[in-house]
């Protein structure tokens, strides 16, 4: 299989020469059949999530330092922050939608008759990722600015285990029905970010690179933000406690149209279109 950067590049399908004349490195223009067969990867994945239950929403693009730190995307200095934070302001270009979901009832009084909450929130994300070098960050593998579909869960603090099991059923469905061959990782405790008590990854098989990527994530957040936010529910004793957060990808665009790239290219340097894509691309099988 082609390297997914020589294979859209030569289809005229992913300009990065002009994004980085436009905006800098890593930057990038998506064109003609590629952006369309984005846009149907995620209209695929927001139907399969409201027909799960999911309610989908945009968000802000920008959070307030409070909601950005209270999420666990607080900077430990200026250098080592992933994120893009705006000069001058406290507000932060966000890397996921997962901060503004978060920040969504930030200081609310849930009733637990109506958790848990399923939210399916789309968005851009800006990510510094500085330091990034290497065949392993190459094309759209590792990027500035992408677009992304993600669960989150508001939950009863005895939900958030069984909860964190249905997230990552739901991503297994979805790279499932995608037909993308795909392992799951039990993230170790000390490679664990603030937030998380317990994070699974997905990883897709690479058969340009012989290995497996990383392609989604979902976490376990317990009472970590919703504590830090003030997101409490009141019990059906009346009493007042701490809800639980959960997150996970449902998409990534970006490592999505990687995905499906490396592992459904025809001989004749064609892409087949996954069937379950199908009725999104006017019934194309090929691109």
């Amino acid at each position: 299989a082609q390297d997914h950067l020589d294979f859209a590049t030569s289809r005229g399908w992913l300009d990065f020469e002009r994004g980085a004349k436009v905006a800098g490195t890593k930057f990038y223009y998506v064109l003609g059949d590629l952006m369309l067969l984005e846009n149907a990867i995620y209209q695929y994945a927001l139907n399969f999530l409201v027909s799960k239950g999911f309610r989908p929403m945009t968000v802000p693009h920008m959070v307030s330092g409070r909601v950005a730190r209270g999420s666990g995307f607080a900077p430990k200095s200026d250098k080592e922050s992933n994120e893009y934070f705006i000069e001058g302001e406290d507000t932060m270009l966000i890397g996921t939608a997962e901060a503004p979901l978060t920040g969504f009832h930030a200081d609310e009084i849930l009733h637990e008759k109506d958790l848990p909450l399923l939210y399916a929130g789309y968005s851009p994300c800006y990510r510094k990722e500085a330091g990034a070098a290497g065949k392993f960050s190459r094309g759209l593998f590792r990027v500035h600015q992408f677009n992304k579909l993600e669960m989150y869960i508001y939950c009863l603090p005895e939900q958030s285990a069984q909860m964190h099991e249905k997230i990552l059923a739901l991503e297994e469905e979805i790279w499932q029905s995608l037909g993308v061959p795909y392992h799951v990782v039990n993230i170790a405790a000390g490679d664990l970010g603030a937030p998380a008590a317990k994070k699974y990854d997905i990883e897709y098989w690479s058969p340009v690179d012989g290995a497996y990527r990383e392609l989604t994530s979902c976490s376990n957040c317990t009472d970590f933000q919703a504590r830090n936010l003030g997101i409490r529910v009141r019990r059906a004793d009346g009493s007042l406690q701490v809800v639980h957060t959960l997150n996970g990808t449902a998409v990534s665009l970006a490592r999505a149209l990687v995905a499906i790239i490396e592992n459904y290219q025809t001989t004749d340097g064609q892409l087949r279109v996954p069937t379950v894509l199908q009725p999104y691309l006017n019934n194309r099988e090929v691109l």
